[in-house]
């Protein structure tokens, strides 16, 4: 009979004082010395001083709360061929849609992205598609273990729909998703490879992010990007990154991309932000170092996290594509609930 599970605000609290899942433990790799992972740039960790200072001069910017979709939005229930369907929820939570598969991405439905329901940041913007919305789950890809990207009661509550579903996340993360009532769980390694059917590859990529869901297990679990490849062309969703050499690499290794989701939020002020989030400027250079046919923009306006203003990412992006010289029409802003039909990669001249 399988162990009952036990309620996410549980999960919550234990995983908070530390008693719940262990660190991931393996040989040694360029990005772990065997207790941690690093980025393929080092990148320094912010001291406690260095959060109080932050915290201490917050201008405390307000945000209003946004209405949903007007129009309930509409969801095939598969895509085939060659077609491509992106659907943005919220945050970085997008309804990928390709090859007869539907694919989420770091599933956030809470009302707050905190170990508590009562407080931490709050939801702005409603989901632009329900729970209730969804087409059938075949694969969650979580892509590291902020409360924003996973959310042990979006979890939960998919685990309930779709039981069946695959997750696939980075090392040491398994232990903690399992609990949410998954039991189909594969944790993979940057550079890693998942044939998900005949015309779909799921690899895992590096990112330069960090994790930790408390003070005293920074960086003992995988942080990582996906690229899913098929012959019209590769897909990124890196979760969230700064700008490193990451994406120079993946633009080596798969060239050039289809589609990739930036995000562009949660990067003010610079000076503690810089090294693990993107700003808007620095996601249009990772557009065209990906060489993307087409982006679009993720991770903003849904959870106040940092101290730019609400309506700061779009602004500051049409800025940057400007400044690139980048057509708007290829880097987008969506509203939660769009869905964009993606062209096929154009063929090089």
């Amino acid at each position: 009979m399988p162990r009952p599970l036990r309620p996410t605000w549980l999960l919550n609290l234990l995983t908070l004082l530390g008693r719940n899942g262990t660190p991931y433990r393996g040989p040694a790799s360029d990005h772990f010395d065997g207790a941690r992972f690093h980025n393929l740039e080092p990148t320094p960790h912010k001291s406690f001083a260095s959060v109080m200072k932050w915290q201490l001069n917050s201008p405390r910017t307000k945000w209003v709360d946004q209405p949903g979709p007007a129009v309930p939005p509409k969801v095939q229930e598969r895509v085939h061929g060659a077609e491509l369907h992106v659907t943005y929820i919220n945050h970085a939570t997008l309804l990928i849609q390709q090859h007869g598969l539907n694919i989420l991405t770091d599933p956030v439905w809470s009302k707050r992205v905190s170990p508590f329901s009562f407080i931490g940041p709050k939801r702005h913007h409603p989901p632009g598609l329900s729970l209730h919305q969804l087409p059938p789950i075949d694969l969650i890809l979580v892509s590291h273990n902020h409360y924003d990207h996973l959310d042990l009661q979006s979890l939960h509550q998919l685990a309930k729909r779709f039981p069946g579903a695959k997750v696939v996340s980075g090392l040491g993360n398994g232990e903690l998703i399992r609990k949410t009532g998954f039991t189909d769980v594969v944790e993979v390694d940057w550079w890693q490879s998942l044939t998900l059917n005949p015309e779909l590859t799921l690899h895992a990529v590096p990112v330069q992010h960090w994790s930790a869901r408390t003070r005293a297990d920074t960086n003992q679990t995988l942080w990582l990007g996906f690229v899913l490849q098929s012959a019209d062309g590769p897909l990124l969703f890196p979760g969230d990154s700064g700008l490193g050499p990451e994406f120079q690499l993946i633009r080596q290794r798969f060239g050039p991309l289809r589609f990739a989701a930036l995000p562009i939020g949660a990067y003010a002020p610079r000076w503690f932000m810089r090294d693990h989030h993107m700003n808007p400027d620095d996601a249009v250079q990772a557009h065209r170092q990906l060489e993307a046919q087409n982006s679009m923009a993720i991770h903003f306006g849904t959870f106040r996290l940092t101290d730019e203003g609400q309506f700061d990412p779009p602004a500051d992006l049409a800025k940057a594509l400007r400044q690139h010289q980048v057509e708007p029409a290829r880097f987008r802003t969506p509203q939660p609930g769009e869905c964009w039909q993606v062209e096929p990669l154009a063929a090089k001249p």
